[in-house]
C-alpha cells in the first residue's frame, strides 16, 4: 500500500513538473495582437530576408551600427521580415501615407524583426522600419532598447503583480507578451486574461518590465491575438 502511495506521489510530481506555465510560452512583438506603431504592420506581407539584395543588407548594417554599435549588431538575429508597397497599401481599408525622417513620401518599406537578449538571457524582439535601399525609415527607432543596463523583472514576477492588482486582477493568465511600448517609451510585459466562453473581450494588464509599475489596463476584442500574415 505504501509503495503504491509513493508511486502515485512520484507520478503527480512528474506531471506537475512537466506542466507548462504561461511564462513558458512568452510571445514577442512579431506575434503581438495589436501593432504598437504608426504603420499597420499587421497588413504587411511576409518576405524572405535572403531575397533582400546584399547592397541593401550592407547599408542597413551600416545604419544600425551608426545608431548603436558593432557589438550590438553582432548579437542580433533575424526573426522575420515583412514589407509594404503601394499595391498592398491601395488594398487596405484605410491606406496610409508613409513618410521618412524628412517627411518625404515612401512607397516601399520593410519591417524587419530582430531578436536580442537582455540580462538573464531574456529574449526580446524589436522592429525596424527600413526603406527599400536599406536606410532607416526614421531615426530614433532604438530608443529604450540600446544600452539598457537595468535588470528586467521576470515573467513570474509580472504575473504576481497582475494577480495582486486590486483594480482589475488577472488570476488566470492567457497570452503573455514582451515588447517596446511606444506610448510609455519603455519595454513592457503585456498579460492577457485567459480566454473564456462568455463575453466579447479579454482584460489586459501592461506592466513596466523595469520597475513593475502597472501602466495600463485594457480590454481587447477576442480573436485579435496574432497579426502574422502567412
Amino acid at each position: 500500500m505504501r509503495s503504491l502511495l509513493v508511486l502515485s506521489l512520484i507520478c503527480l510530481v512528474t506531471i506537475l513538473s512537466q506542466a507548462q506555465s504561461p511564462c513558458d510560452k512568452i510571445k514577442y512583438l512579431d506575434k503581438l495582437a495589436m501593432a504598437p506603431a504608426e504603420l499597420p504592420v499587421q497588413d504587411f506581407k511576409l518576405f524572405d530576408y535572403n531575397q533582400i539584395p546584399d547592397s541593401v543588407k550592407a547599408r542597413l548594417q551600416t545604419e544600425i551600427i551608426r545608431e548603436t554599435s558593432a557589438a550590438f549588431f553582432k548579437e542580433l538575429t533575424i526573426r522575420s521580415v515583412k514589407y509594404l508597397d503601394s499595391a498592398i497599401n491601395e488594398k487596405l481599408f484605410t491606406p496610409v501615407v508613409v513618410l521618412d525622417n524628412d517627411n518625404n513620401p515612401v512607397n516601399f518599406v520593410y519591417a524587419i524583426f530582430y531578436e536580442m537578449k537582455f540580462k538573464g538571457e531574456i529574449p526580446f524582439v524589436f522592429k525596424l522600419e527600413v526603406k527599400q535601399n536599406g536606410e532607416l525609415l526614421k531615426k530614433g527607432q532604438f530608443e529604450g532598447i540600446v544600452n539598457q543596463k537595468k535588470k528586467i523583472i521576470p515573467c513570474t514576477k509580472a504575473l504576481s503583480i497582475a494577480a495582486a492588482d486590486k483594480e482589475a486582477p488577472i488570476t488566470k493568465p492567457g497570452d503573455i507578451y514582451i515588447y517596446y511600448n511606444q506610448t510609455y517609451k519603455t519595454i513592457v510585459w503585456q498579460i492577457m486574461e485567459a480566454d473564456n466562453a462568455t463575453g466579447n473581450s479579454q482584460h489586459v494588464t501592461v506592466i513596466n518590465v523595469f520597475d513593475g509599475e502597472i501602466l495600463e489596463r485594457n480590454e481587447f476584442l477576442k480573436g485579435m491575438t496574432n497579426f502574422d500574415n502567412e
